[in-house]
């Protein structure tokens, strides 16, 4: 792999590694000389991207873990650690994404359960389980995901927008008690068109709409959120932490 080893000797692990801001965040990862670990539901498509890793150099392995199911989590952080005894890097990018459902729709509560379980329970049983070891080597840096849905907080989305609030604030609260600790805490808000989402901008009839909002003229893609987690994942960031960033097109500005 060509990259100039920005992440040589680090471990690495992303969840929602199967595809997508991913995927992307795996390969470049990888690229830069990481060992990674990605996790998600479906292990055909994890082992197809660990398979592109490998054949390109870099160095990967793939589980599958559904994200927020406790037992699962342990499994993966337990993996990392006996093949590569260290974990650098956690990615929290696996979210279940529930379908548009107004407010007063008495399935909200359960669409809420749903997205806090895999979004934000996913992301804090992963730090839970890979603080003691960061600790203990030294530091590290998680990045979780947020998006401009929880800013913007649109009609139809409450599930999604609070459960990425919620994790906003999980990543402050954790950069505030982990700093001690040299453990960097981040948030990005990135914005790459996945199938569903174009499927829901078409069906909805929002695309020009929602591009109208996006201050560069386009959307995103899966390559464009990467070099900010790779960044945030290396040495360059040390003292970068408790921070919203979004890697969007101009859609949300702080």
């Amino acid at each position: 792999m060509s990259g100039s080893g920005r992440l040589e000797g680090k471990v690495a692990i992303v969840t929602g590694g199967g595809q997508g801001i991913g995927e992307a965040i795996a390969v470049g990862y990888a690229r830069e000389g990481a060992r990674v670990l990605v996790t998600g539901r479906t292990l055909g498509k994890l082992e197809d991207v660990v398979a592109k890793i490998t054949e390109a150099g870099g160095t990967a392995m793939a589980l599958d873990a559904v994200a927020g199911e406790a037992e699962q989590s342990k499994a993966t952080v337990d993996k990392v650690m006996a093949e590569w005894g260290r974990v650098d890097t956690l990615v929290n990018n696996a979210h279940s994404f529930t379908d548009y459902l107004p407010l007063a729709d008495p399935k909200m509560e359960e669409n809420c359960k749903i997205d806090f379980q895999s979004a934000f329970f996913g992301s804090l049983q992963l730090m839970q389980l890979c603080y003691p070891h960061m600790v203990a080597q030294g530091g590290g840096s998680i990045i979780n995901m947020g998006s401009s849905y929880g800013i913007r907080c649109e009609p139809g989305f409450l599930a999604y927008a609070a459960s990425k609030e919620a994790i906003r604030a999980l990543t402050r609260t954790a950069a505030r008690e982990w700093g001690k600790d040299k453990i960097r805490v981040n948030t990005i808000l990135p914005s790459a068109l996945s199938p569903k989402a174009l499927w829901y901008l078409e069906e909805s009839k929002t695309y020009d709409l929602e591009l109208s909002k996006v201050a560069m003229g386009r959307f995103g893609a899966p390559e464009d959120i990467a070099p900010t987690a790779i960044f945030l994942a290396s040495d360059e960031s040390d003292f970068v932490t408790g921070q919203t960033i979004g890697v969007e097109g101009g859609a949300v500005m702080f």
